[in-house]
């Protein structure tokens, strides 16, 4: 599940949209995997049926339990080695009946980004590496949050969580093409100034001044959240 490789797909049979955008940008953005919103366990029946079972499959649980949990049974019986996830609120006791419908694991949602990556590497059989995992604190769901209010595209997404781990500090134009695109910047490319100039002015409509977002001469991109608590930005 790093970010050079792409054969992890997966699947959330959703709807809560919340859900649908924190798990988007987990995948899409942090992940660099696939990842499908499907509206129903029939819908998800319907694509597997032309092509191979996706290696997750993520079961909104948060609003009707009976049918999330018909909805894991009928999974179970499609995809039979994949890796169901039910997602459930913090106040319900529906995880045992989860784990009988068949699901491979219950978490409870909301639920930390970081933790809930861990998780699914783990039952991938895969370790959390220092690549995906470094020593620096980053808060993916801030990042979720920014992404999903202010509709950012994923091309967007990927830019502004490199700025906003570097908060209040300048990003070269050859660190931010390290981080995105895993090769140095080569001089004329303005692939970045387009998607940073088109960020600014997602983020100054939906934040205000909350978070400012400038690109400095000669110099690279700078992000600026004032040390803020992005939750509560309007």
């Amino acid at each position: 599940m790093s970010n050079g490789k792409r054969t992890i797909t997966s699947f959330l049979v959703y709807a809560d949209p919340a859900i649908k955008n924190s798990l988007s940008y987990l995948f899409s953005v942090v992940l660099k995997l696939e990842f499908d919103g499907c509206v129903s366990a029939d819908d998800v029946a319907r694509r597997l049926h032309r092509g191979a079972a996706p290696h997750l499959v993520f079961v909104d649980m948060t609003h009707d339990v009976p049918q999330a949990l018909e909805s894991i049974r009928q999974l179970r019986s499609y995809a039979a080695d994949s890796v169901i996830i039910a997602m459930q609120r913090p106040d319900s006791r529906s995880g045992c009946d989860a784990f009988i419908a068949g699901a491979s694991d219950v978490v409870v949602w909301p639920c930390n980004l970081r933790e809930l990556a861990a998780r699914l590497m783990v039952r991938l059989s895969q370790t959390p590496g220092t690549d995906l995992f470094p020593d620096e604190t980053t808060d993916w769901d801030a990042e979720a949050y920014i992404t999903s209010r202010a509709s950012l595209t994923v091309s967007e997404a990927q830019v502004m969580r490199v700025l906003y781990a570097h908060d209040g500090k300048i990003v070269s134009r050859d660190e931010m093409s390290l981080a995105v695109d895993a090769r140095p910047w080569r001089y004329g490319d303005r692939k970045f100034d387009v998607h940073v100039a088109k960020l600014r002015k997602k983020l100054s409509k939906t934040f205000g001044d909350g978070i400012l977002v400038s690109t400095v001469r000669s110099s690279g991109y700078r992000l600026c959240t004032g040390g803020a608590n992005i939750f509560e930005l309007s």
